[in-house]
């Protein structure tokens, strides 16, 4: 074939069509051929078509009104599922067929698209093989029976109409010198070429210079090699022989993943700054565009609808639904999204991580009297899914998905939006395509038509264009195949990136890959094909830069690339961070926190809580009771030992309630005190929050057999074997108190009465440390609070006691008092406070403490200790800024 170079097809008579390897390419080439043609005598552009290879073949065989239909890559996927599942070859403990079909298909087109043999013998070796000849077969008889073909199917076909004269060639063909065509391909144009005249376009750069290659350490250094490489590009000095707007300068990466998120960053530092530092006046506009590297479903926007479409009245994860209640997308937002807000909230406090639509809208009614709009879209869409089809058609299926939509309110944006309105137009394109499985498919489930859904959204390739000009691209290797630029910085050129591994397919006899030359079937078909890839990149612009890095992120050396031949050692580019931060900070005298006013201390929230708060960390304690931040709630699986703890303790409530005194609890038999334990526990379980609508019947009924055996346990362990009579007094009394000028309320789990003491029981579903109550660590001040609050009044407390309920095999006590170290036989030691004297001087010690820790309270100290382990860590409180003055502060 006879080589042109560009300017040569101005010269051409007739219908030429220039064949490009991608979209990108004919963009470019026919920007090109417009400024060679110049302003005027436009028609020559209608006489020039450049055009991808396989959309050339396409139109070529819609041209002739074809009784078959070509079928997208999706359309045989779904075919071929349906023939591969029900197949004697699949697998019975397969859990996902779709990966074998997906490997399947890429068998099936490259079988037509390699001219591989038919021949049963080369398909005998193997399961594999035989398993696709046995697929190959049904999957043509299928296509067949629809009038149907694939796309490498096509040219063996527009072969078959050529003969005939059916085909309306051109006439001039002309391929891009870069292409790498298929065997049909290059069989079908060799055809042509006895009807038409075919040349070859040669216009790749041909500069005597050698490209410049550089190492970096590690990926951070290269990218930053790159910044200050276009840095100098773009300085004003450097006086381009051209305008940028009209430049294109490439960055070509080996994997996009792997560079992106780092490059971009470096971009943004030390080359392009704006973006860092938004301006209401001037919009921040990126010079580079990174290519063909996001899918639609990356998009907020297309993630906010899939949120929508993919409801059902199923359990979903608590995640999806709080994303569709704040979304920005959905009707509503922004006038409602405090409320929405403060119900999403509530619904992490009483939801599991997987819940119901159904559920969720139970948790709103109280809010939705005051706000009706927290949740109405919510409501139309739950009235939408108890009439959703169980099957229907794809096509059904997106009407019933517009529906949704539409009733959400999406996008809920201006139509005059740009982003919105390709965002759009890509989500109806990718509806549009799974309208088109009909005939495929047939009545298919949601659940079914959200996987193929999901499967196009989050396959096709899709970016928003933007209205400025982006001289800076970025794209991998394969993608820049037929582009010229005015320069090419070529990055992770290590032995790594090329040659690439060779991966043969596994359906296929290697034999007759090897046979037709497909490249991944062969180490040196792989070499050579690689070969030409950087041969093509060195050759697609006049200026080229290349690197790659000496070791990768975890440390293993990395060397050059071995398919380099000659080049020269490049210039070492450095280049460092292009803004620096300054402003007048205008300091206080004093930064220290305001004390608490004598007048404001009877608004001190908190009670018990506020003191064990500070006894942790002054500096949360000032966090959760000064600023009112409060934890943001994180469901968890099953019931969290907050839960579980109400449980344990609304059950000893109840229990000695019924008991009183433990003459009553010696009467009892054991069936006796199981059977009075459960009815406790039922009616704890009778709570609010530990509603059956929130955890399940099953979860509860579980969690009530547990709770049983260990508070029996604790009774016949702990209570039986006291050393003397008890009479409870109270259980979970409630009483107002005021210490050191802090308001408190206390809520006490247990009191007993022991002959003339008193005695003052906390439970603890978690590990009791006897540490815990001296006043050298002073972590948990409730009993010592309930303590002092109650010295001066006649009903004083004479002890106080720990009791550890954790688990039937880990049932503890520790206890403090006027007149013995425990109320079960235990072993005297010296440092028990068993006696009289020992009580006054341990009440003095807690007052001094306590004292000092009140003091600091209202002084304002926010110290923070941060050698302790501290398991929730600051951002459990600073996450969520929640100040509701309207809740008040359970008691501890």
């Amino acid at each position: 074939m006879a080589a042109m170079a560009l300017q040569d097809l101005l010269s051409l008579s007739g219908h030429c069509v220039v064949l490009m390897p991608s979209d990108a390419s004919a963009r470019q080439c026919r920007d090109r051929i417009a400024r060679l043609r110049g302003s005027h005598d436009q028609a020559f552009i209608e006489t020039v078509t450049v055009v991808p290879v396989d959309q050339w073949l396409a139109e070529l065989w819609d041209a002739t009104f074809p009784s078959k239909q070509v079928l997208r890559p999706i359309q045989l996927l779904a075919l071929a599922r349906d023939i591969i599942e029900s197949s004697d070859f699949y697998p019975e403990n397969c859990l996902n067929s779709m990966a074998i079909t997906r490997q399947f298909v890429d068998a099936f087109q490259l079988h037509a698209e390699y001219l591989l043999s038919d021949d049963e013998d080369y398909y005998r070796f193997s399961t594999e093989y035989q398993a696709f000849y046995r697929w190959r077969q049904e999957m043509q008889q299928q296509l067949d029976r629809q009038s149907a073909l694939s796309g490498q199917q096509l040219p063996a076909h527009l072969g078959e109409l050529l003969d005939e004269s059916g085909l309306d060639l051109p006439d001039h063909l002309v391929l891009n010198e870069g292409l790498d065509l298929s065997p049909a391909v290059q069989a079908f144009l060799h055809r042509c070429a006895e009807k038409t005249s075919v040349s070859t376009l040669a216009e790749m750069f041909s500069s005597a210079l050698l490209p410049r290659f550089s190492a970096a350490q590690q990926i951070e250094q290269e990218c930053q090699a790159v910044a200050a490489w276009l840095r100098g590009k773009f300085a004003p000095e450097a006086g381009p022989e051209k305008s940028l707007q009209d430049s294109l300068f490439a960055i070509v990466v080996p994997d996009m993943k792997r560079y992106r998120g780092v490059l971009n960053s470096v971009l943004q530092r030390q080359f392009y700054v704006d973006g860092l530092f938004p301006n209401v006046e001037k919009e921040a506009r990126e010079p580079w565009l990174f290519e063909s590297s996001e899918t639609l479903l990356s998009y907020p926007l297309i993630m906010s609808a899939w949120d929508l479409i993919s409801l059902s009245s199923r359990a979903l994860p608590l995640e999806q639904l709080s994303r569709i209640l704040r979304s920005r997308f959905v009707r509503g937002w922004p006038e409602s999204r405090s409320i929405r807000a403060s119900l999403d909230i509530r619904w992490r406090e009483y939801l599991s991580p997987e819940t119901t639509l159904r559920n969720a809208l139970g948790l709103a009614h109280s809010m939705e009297a005051d706000e009706p709009s927290v949740s109405d879209f919510l409501h139309d869409l739950a009235a939408m899914l108890n009439v959703m089809p169980g099957r229907q058609l794809p096509s059904a299926w997106v009407r019933f998905f517009d529906q949704l939509l539409l009733t959400a309110g999406w996008p809920n944006a201006s139509d005059d939006d740009v982003v919105v309105q390709q965002c759009r137009r890509g989500f109806s394109q990718a509806m549009d395509v799974f309208r088109a499985l009909d005939r495929q498919l047939g009545d298919i489930k949601h659940d079914t038509a959200l996987a193929w859904l999901q499967h196009i959204l989050s396959t096709k390739r899709f970016s928003v264009s933007r209205d400025w000009p982006c001289p800076v691209r970025i794209m991998e290797y394969d993608d820049a195949l037929g582009l010229s630029f005015d320069a090419v910085w070529i990055m992770g050129l290590d032995d790594h990136a090329l040659p690439r591994r060779v991966e043969p397919s596994a359906f296929l006899p290697l034999e007759l890959q090897q046979q037709a030359k497909y490249p991944d079937s062969d180490p040196s078909l792989c070499l050579q094909r690689d070969q030409r890839l950087l041969d093509s990149l060195l050759r697609s612009g006049p200026e080229v830069h290349l690197s790659h890095c000496r070791e990768n992120e975890v440390g293993s050396p990395l060397g050059p690339c071995t398919l380099l031949a000659d080049y020269d050692e490049d210039e070492a580019w450095f280049a460092e961070n292009q803004f620096v931060a300054r402003g007048d900070i205008a300091l206080p005298a004093s930064d220290a926190v305001r004390a608490i006013k004598s007048e404001q201390r009877a608004t001190v929230r908190g009670g018990t809580g506020l003191f064990k708060e500070y006894a942790s960390s002054p500096f949360f304690a000032f966090l959760k009771y000064r600023l009112n931040l409060r934890e943001f709630p994180v469901p968890a699986e099953g019931l969290d030992h907050r839960v579980q703890g109400i449980l344990i303790h609304d059950t000893m409530q109840h229990v000695w309630e019924t008991l009183k005194t433990k003459a009553a609890l010696d009467a009892c038999s054991e069936l006796q005190l199981e059977a009075l334990v459960r009815t406790s526990c039922e009616r704890a379980l009778e709570n609010p929050e530990l509603s059956a609508l929130r955890f399940g019947e099953s979860l509860l009924s579980i969690e009530k057999e547990r709770v049983i055996t260990l508070v029996c346990a604790w009774m016949n362990k702990n209570e039986r074997r006291r050393l003397q009579d008890f009479t409870v007094l109270s259980t979970e009394q409630l009483t107002e108190s005021e210490l050191m000028g802090i308001p408190l309320r206390i809520r006490m789990d247990r009191i007993d009465q022991i002959g003339d003491k008193r005695l003052v029981i906390d439970y603890k579903t978690g590990t009791i440390d006897g540490r815990s109550l001296s006043v050298d660590n002073l972590t948990e001040p409730q009993l010592p609070i309930y303590v002092l609050a109650q010295n001066n009044t006649a009903q004083q407390l004479d002890g106080v006691m720990l009791a550890q309920l954790k688990s039937p095999d880990d049932l503890k006590i520790h206890m403090r008092s006027n007149w013995a170290n425990s109320v079960v036989a235990k072993k005297s030691r010296d440092e028990d406070v068993d006696t009289a004297e020992k009580w006054q001087a341990e009440i003095e010690a807690w007052s001094s403490a306590l004292q000092e820790m009140a003091e600091g309270i209202l002084a304002g100290n926010i110290e923070h200790d941060f050698s302790q382990n501290h398991s929730r860590g600051f951002s459990a409180f600073l996450l969520p800024l929640l100040r509701d003055l309207s809740i008040e502060e359970d008691a501890q």
